[in-house]
């Protein structure tokens, strides 16, 4: 989801107090953008009331969670951000298919080509065989 900013971060740690804040003020400058004036203070995240100033900020934006949330109030803060992006460039996202839609029709065929295999094939015992001497595990035979 952090795609949606201009420069995203490689990773993000929930629990890095300068990381968390500084993706809030991220999210509201570049995405959210609906208190700027209200909560300038919250661009100040080194001061020692910035819990303070966040907990107006979620209650201007309405979100459910509290300051103790942490974790949540960023998901949600996201979700926001997304569906404003979104709303903003609709039409450039309109006719996006997701990457898992993509590959749904080999991933179809895969699956029904695992369902129709005959254990009773020697290629496939060949391959189990083979597959388990790799793994050094002692094939079981099993007789029906």
């Amino acid at each position: 989801i952090l795609w949606i900013l201009p420069s995203p971060p490689l990773c993000f740690n929930c629990k890095d107090e300068t990381e968390f804040r500084n993706l809030i003020v991220c999210l509201e400058d570049q995405k959210i953008r609906t208190t700027r004036l209200k909560t300038g203070n919250l661009r100040n995240i080194h001061s020692s009331d910035w819990p303070k100033f966040f907990e107006k900020y979620l209650r201007d934006v309405n979100c459910p969670f509290k300051i103790q949330d942490g974790q949540e109030a960023v998901d949600w803060l996201l979700g926001l951000a997304v569906r404003l992006e979104y709303g903003d460039n609709a039409e450039k996202y309109k006719d996006l298919v997701p990457d898992n839609a993509k590959n749904t029709d080999s991933e179809t065929k895969n699956a029904e080509s695992l369902i129709s295999l005959d254990v009773n094939n020697p290629n496939y015992k060949a391959g189990v065989m083979a597959l388990a001497h790799l793994l050094q595990i002692q094939p079981m035979v099993i007789t029906w």
